[in-house]
């Protein structure tokens, strides 16, 4: 074919000639310069121009000893057996990576908008919009004390309920003092205060206008008659106010105040001996004149635990987890009853001695009620968005935990983009694959069915006009 265009460059048959040549595609060529201006002959019948008479000699090689049926012959094997296999399963190939592609493409935008929904509704129960996860979830934190509120304003719809449970409790135990769920009925009556008003009852303004000042008193040492050394002193007006009290002079025993009692020391031994030359001295010690620094010395003592006391309940996880259990507890108590209200065993009940009329007149539809309002603060304080936001407010790694979780997402979205970018690149590389090997198909598929008419038309004139028929998988291109 290089031949062909480089010797035939004016004419337009060498485009359509596919490599490599048979003896039909030299007939052609011979033919098409023929027609131009290179198949001129001179007297004796011979082609002037060098090309034309170069492919007729081709020609007349070609059909010396019908070689050009055996050339024919290896065309038809090599594309039948070979070369039209080879193409149609490149095609194949490329039709199936083009399906594969568009379908996985099609699954990428879908788990793309997947992903998407999923983050939107993880932000929507966080609380949060999305945009800048890290610092949305910080200023989460900020809404903590209103939800609080909110939930210990749910615990004060909830005095029936209490008190349903507690006449029920006490009847069947028959304990008429017997308190139940401690901490809901503290959060009713009190709201949601500190740890500290829990424990001690005290309110917390209180314990911040009662200063911890204690006023030192000059000591006083004199002597008795004895030899005795007696400490007086004069507690002050504030101390005796303070629950610590400083007064010590109430705990000497002198001979005066109590004529019988001894005032001599006793260690546990017999006799110590003090020495003879030991001298106690009949003076009085004045400390008027020792300064102790400023007459009042505010004291804090900083217990243990005192942060966690001035946390509100709601707050602190200790007494939290308390309220939840409390709830658990009287859902279940209540659910309970409205199973045996749905049953009709109230009946049983009102047969008992002296049932409280609270447990005799209550309907299934007001246990229901008293339900229903028990899950409301229930659900709030066991939810994931409360969960997470008390884990926000409780540690800094969770925060960045979260962000990345939350980040994991928009990394798949970014992944699924990649991998919508790359099936892209696929589909088109397929197309270009087809494009390319399809027309090639199509031309071997033509000259071979060509090469098969005229190797059944050469033959079949070889045996004088017989018809001859080429069989096999030719016949299935």
């Amino acid at each position: 074919k290089q031949v062909a265009e480089e010797e035939c460059p004016l004419i337009d048959i060498a485009g359509e000639i596919v490599s490599p040549i048979h003896y039909h595609d030299s007939v052609k060529i011979l033919k098409a310069l023929e027609e131009s201006p290179f198949g001129s002959k001179n007297l004796i019948g011979q082609y002037t121009h060098e090309y034309t008479a170069r492919w007729a000699r081709i020609v007349k090689l070609f059909e010396r000893e019908n070689t050009f049926l055996a050339d024919s012959a290896k065309h038809i094997i090599q594309n039948v057996k070979y070369d039209i296999p080879l193409f149609k399963k490149q095609i194949a190939r490329a039709t199936q990576i083009k399906q594969d592609s568009i379908k996985k493409q099609a699954d990428c935008s879908n788990n793309i908008n997947k992903y998407q929904i999923k983050y939107r509704e993880k932000c929507a129960d966080i609380g949060i919009v999305g945009d800048h996860v890290r610092s949305e979830l910080k200023n989460l934190v900020g809404d903590i004390p209103a939800k609080m509120s909110d939930i210990a304003g749910d615990i004060g719809t909830l005095q029936e309920a209490l008190s349903y449970y507690q006449v029920f409790a006490r009847f069947l135990i028959n304990n008429p003092d017997l308190e139940v769920c401690p901490m809901l009925f503290f959060v009713l009556q009190h709201g949601n205060v500190t740890v500290s008003q829990w424990e001690t009852g005290v309110l917390p303004t209180q314990e911040s206008d009662s200063d911890s000042s204690v006023e030192i008193i000059e000591p006083i040492e004199t002597h008795d008659k004895n030899g005795c050394i007696v400490v007086s002193g004069e507690v002050s007006s504030e101390e005796k106010e303070s629950p610590v009290s400083m007064d010590i002079s109430s705990d000497v025993v002198t001979k005066e105040t109590d004529p019988e009692v001894e005032c001599d020391i006793d260690f546990g031994i017999d006799t110590i001996d003090f020495g003879a030359d030991i001298d106690f001295g009949d003076e009085i010690i004045d400390c008027g004149e020792i300064d102790f620094g400023d007459d009042e010395i505010e004291i804090n003592v900083l217990e243990a635990g005192e942060e966690q006391k001035n946390e509100l309940l709601l707050d602190n996880t200790t007494t939290r987890n308390k309220i939840i259990d409390e709830l658990y507890e009287l859902s279940a108590f209540l659910s309970s009853r409205r199973e045996e209200l749905s049953k009709h065993s109230e009946t049983i009940l009102s047969e008992i001695p002296d049932c409280p009329p609270e447990i005799q007149t209550t309907q299934l539809e007001t246990v229901e009620k008293m339900l229903s309002k028990v899950d409301v603060p229930l659900s709030k304080l066991t939810n994931d968005k409360m969960r997470h936001l008390l884990l926000l407010k409780n540690s800094e790694k969770y925060i960045d935990r979260l962000t990345d979780s939350m980040h994991s997402q928009l990394r798949l979205c970014d992944k699924m983009e990649d991998s919508i970018e790359e099936m892209k690149q696929r589909i088109t590389e397929a197309e270009r694959t087809y494009e390319e090997v399809e027309p090639k198909m199509q031309r071997a598929i033509e000259t071979t069915k060509l090469l098969k008419t005229c190797v059944e038309s050469e033959l079949s004139k070889k045996y004088k006009g017989r018809p001859v028929r080429i069989m096999g998988d030719i016949n299935t291109l």
